[in-house]
C-alpha cells in the first residue's frame, strides 16, 4: 500500500527555483567574462556567428578556445543577454548586452571588466562568512593589502575605480542638482571631489559661485583633466590633501558625496570634525549618501551595506546614525533633502548655530 502523503516536487517549488537563482555563481562571472572580452561590441544588430566572434577575438589579440567561446555564448543567450537565432546560428544584441557595450551611453563594461577595481571588490563575498564572524573587511586577505593602499599603489586599478565612481556620480547628478537651489549655497568645496563632475554641475547651476576640488593628488589630477575644458574652469581651484587632514577654509558650503559610507564610525567622526573646524559660523556641510530606511532602493542598499563590510569596513547608515555621528563631531543635522535618485542631502551646521 502506497504512502498517502505525496512527495513534494521540489523542482517545481517556487522557493527552490528562487534559491537556485539566488545562489547561482556562474551567471555573474559569465557576464564579467563577456564584458572583459568585449563580446557585446562584436555582436552586431545584423547578427554574428560564433565563428565570426572567435575570429574577431583572435584579431584583437585574445587567446581563446573556440569551443569554450561557443559554450559561453550559448549560456549568455539562455540568460537573455544575447538573442540566438537557431536556424541561422547568429547571435544578436539585446538591451542587456547594450550595458556591456563600450560605446553605449549606459555602458557598465568598466564595472564588470576582470581587470577593474570593481571586479576585485566583487570577489570579496567568497569570504563573507569570515567577515560575519570577525566584523572586519576581507579585501586584504584576498589581495594582500587593504583596498585604499591597493588603489594608491596601482594607478591603472585606481583609474578604473575613478571611472566607476564617475559613472555612479554622472547618473545621479540630475537628481542631486534638482533637489536643492544650489545658487543659495555660495562658494563650494567638494571634499573628496575626485573627478570633478559634482562640482562642475553645481557651478553650472550657480553662476556666481566659485568652487574647490579638495582631494588626494591622484584625485585632483583626474579633476584637473576633466575640468580643463569646462565652462566653469575659471571658477575652479584645486587643493591636494587627504580629507582626514585640515580642510580649506573660507567657503560657504562643503560637500561630502558618497564618502562617509566608506569608513567606520570613528573615522566618520574624524572626517566630520575636520568639517566642523573648517566651517564658519554660517557655513554648512552637505553630506550626500543613501539612507537606510529612507527613500532609496532598500534591497540594493542592503547589498551595498554588505559590500562595504567586505572591502573596506564601512557601512550604510540610517538618519539617526548620521545624527549621532554628527553630534559627536560638534555638528547638527538641520535638514534632509531627498532626491529622485534615492540619495539624501543632509544639511549639517555647527552645533548651536541653527
Amino acid at each position: 500500500m502506497s504512502d498517502a502523503r505525496a512527495t513534494p516536487d521540489i523542482q517545481a517549488d517556487d522557493a527552490f527555483v528562487r534559491m537556485l537563482a539566488l545562489t547561482d555563481t556562474v551567471a555573474p562571472w559569465a557576464i564579467r567574462a563577456a564584458a572583459t572580452l568585449g563580446l557585446a561590441d562584436m555582436v552586431t544588430p545584423d547578427g554574428a556567428s560564433a565563428d565570426t566572434i572567435v575570429k574577431g577575438l583572435e584579431a584583437a589579440g585574445e587567446t581563446v578556445d573556440p569551443e569554450a567561446v561557443r559554450r559561453l555564448l550559448h549560456y549568455l543567450a539562455s540568460l537573455g543577454v544575447f538573442e540566438h537565432d537557431g536556424p541561422s546560428d547568429l547571435y544578436r544584441p539585446t538591451r542587456l548586452s547594450a550595458l556591456m557595450s563600450e560605446h553605449s551611453p549606459v555602458s557598465m563594461r568598466n564595472w564588470w571588466h576582470a581587470d577593474s577595481a570593481m571586479c576585485r571588490l566583487d570577489q570579496t563575498p567568497v569570504l563573507l562568512l569570515d567577515a560575519v564572524r570577525t566584523g572586519r573587511p576581507v579585501y586584504e586577505r584576498i589581495f594582500g593589502r587593504d583596498v585604499w593602499t591597493d588603489l594608491a599603489d596601482n594607478p591603472p586599478l585606481a583609474a578604473s575605480f575613478e571611472r566607476a565612481m564617475a559613472h555612479k556620480t554622472r547618473i545621479s547628478l540630475g537628481a542631486i542638482i534638482a533637489a536643492v537651489d544650489w545658487a543659495e549655497y555660495g562658494d563650494v568645496v567638494d571634499v573628496g571631489g575626485g573627478h570633478g563632475l559634482l562640482l562642475e554641475a553645481v557651478l553650472r547651476s550657480s553662476p556666481d559661485a566659485r568652487g574647490v576640488v579638495f582631494d588626494t593628488p591622484a584625485g585632483v589630477a583626474t579633476a584637473r583633466a576633466h575640468l580643463a575644458g569646462s565652462p566653469v574652469a575659471d571658477r575652479t581651484e584645486f587643493v591636494e590633501e587627504d580629507f582626514f587632514a585640515a580642510w580649506p577654509t573660507g567657503a560657504d558650503t562643503y560637500v561630502l558625496m558618497n564618502v562617509l559610507h566608506n569608513w567606520s564610525d570613528d573615522q566618520v567622526v574624524a572626517v566630520l570634525r575636520r568639517g566642523a573646524e573648517a566651517l564658519g559660523p554660517d557655513g554648512r556641510l552637505l553630506v550626500i549618501e543613501t539612507i537606510v530606511g529612507g527613500d532609496g532602493d532598500q534591497r540594493s542598499l542592503a547589498r551595498l551595506d554588505i559590500m562595504m563590510l567586505l572591502f573596506c569596513g564601512g557601512k550604510e547608515r540610517s538618519r539617526a546614525q548620521y545624527d549621532e555621528l554628527a553630534a559627536r563631531a560638534g555638528l547638527t543635522v538641520t535638514a534632509s533633502h531627498p532626491t529622485s535618485f534615492g540619495l539624501a542631502i543632509l544639511d549639517l551646521r555647527p552645533a548651536g548655530s541653527a
